[in-house]
């Protein structure tokens, strides 16, 4: 039975990349992208609960900055595990109905 690790190999791909950035830089990072995201959910929040017409612009910029911080470590892991689990579920199915 084939499975499929995107996970295990995009870790060990950006292991090697980031071995440059470590420890509390690399954490710093991560914080600070996370940082950015809750800000600018909260901020949007906050002023649409203020009655404003909450500018979106300003908050699609902060998250795709905070998105572009945390990517490596947090982003692509769990789009690749979501792909992952698709790809083995497909795999799986095709093994029992005989395709495979």
């Amino acid at each position: 039975m084939k499975r499929v690790d995107l996970v295990g190999s995009w870790n060990t791909f950006w292991g090697t990349v980031s071995s440059v950035i470590t420890g509390p830089v690399k954490t710093t990072i991560i914080i600070i992208g996370v940082g950015l995201i809750l800000f600018s959910v909260i901020k949007y929040i906050w002023d649409k609960r203020r009655g404003g017409g909450a500018k979106t612009s300003p908050m699609w910029w902060t998250l795709a900055l905070g998105g572009i911080l945390i990517a490596p470590d947090v982003l692509l892991p769990l789009f690749l595990s979501i792909l992952q689990w698709v790809i083995n579920l497909g795999i799986t199915a095709a093994q029992k109905a005989g395709w495979a």
